[in-house]
């Protein structure tokens, strides 16, 4: 499984899948920071978690060992991958690749006219992500990821929507994995203002340790969120996040039970262990489609 770095987001998946799958693939997790030479490794499929990851394409792999993952929208947004079409960003990042895999229904039905394609979500580690103890006080809202990644909405939508009137509390990459179980602990609301992810990890995590989800429809969160019920859906704007926040803070006992409900949903439906079915037919339909 080639990762982009230790200790972020595609590592912390392999880990999990490789421990889920243990029963039927040795996987062994490289790193594109490290430079490994991948000639070296005897592989018998190479899972690349990046879809516009290039770096392997150095070592003339047979593309019926490559799988690729799709688990954003940059192809369509944003100017460093070319604004593309579905089409279009098949035909240039998943040519290099005999299998494609997405952690979002959304993606796969955006790409399967072009691919075939394997549904595989994204899960969360119960064991770390988990409720610790009640809330009380006011409202606390959060946000967690990449504060330097434009997509995110951090800047330009959650702290002017925020203002004065709420607390805004930011876990901006400086936390380990158990810390953020405090930080998500600590929050009443997970905001999720991306133009680009497909399952924004902190909107898993938040849920499963009770977070109420305040989130524009991007990704997974169709999937995850019913608008009024768990959580609300809005528009990418700072007059609806802030009006969110006004309902929240106005029903602060019902956000806080919708949030307990969340962490119950998140531990029947979201766990590694949970998932990690979708996972192993994936590989399995892989490795079946290895020539020679």
């Amino acid at each position: 499984m080639l990762a982009d770095r230790h200790d972020w987001a595609f590592d912390f998946k392999a880990q999990s899948v490789s421990r889920c799958l243990a029963d039927e693939f040795d996987v062994q997790i490289a790193y594109v920071r490290d430079q490994p030479d991948l000639s070296s490794m005897d592989l018998d499929l190479l899972y690349v978690f990046f879809w516009g990851e290039t770096y392997h394409r150095e070592f003339d792999l047979d593309p019926s060992r490559v799988v690729k993952e799709i688990s954003s929208h940059r192809w369509a947004n944003e100017s460093d991958y070319g604004y593309l079409t579905p089409a279009q960003a098949a035909r240039k990042y998943l040519a290099d690749a005999g299998t494609i895999t997405s952690t979002s229904k959304r993606l796969l039905n955006t790409f399967a006219p072009y691919r075939e394609v394997h549904y595989t979500p994204n899960g969360f580690d119960p064991d770390i992500f988990r409720p610790v103890g009640r809330r009380s006080g006011a409202l606390r809202i959060g946000w967690a990821g990449d504060r330097n990644d434009r997509c995110k909405g951090l800047d330009d939508i959650l702290i002017p929507a925020a203002g004065e009137e709420f607390e805004l509390h930011v876990a901006g990459g400086e936390f380990d994995r158990n810390e953020m179980r405090e930080f998500y602990n600590s929050i009443d609301v997970i905001c999720v203002a991306s133009t680009a992810e497909g399952t924004p990890f902190p909107l898993l995590e938040g849920m499963a340790c009770g977070c109420f989800a305040v989130a524009v429809d991007v990704g997974i969160v169709p999937e995850v969120v019913q608008s009024g019920i768990n959580g609300l859906v809005v528009k990418r704007k700072v007059a609806a996040f802030r009006k969110a926040f006004r309902w929240c803070a106005e029903n602060l006992e019902q956000v806080r039970a919708m949030g307990q409900q969340n962490a119950d949903a998140m531990l029947r439906t979201r766990t590694w262990d949970r998932v990690s079915i979708y996972w192993r037919e994936a590989l399995q339909a892989a490795c079946d489609g290895i020539e020679g």
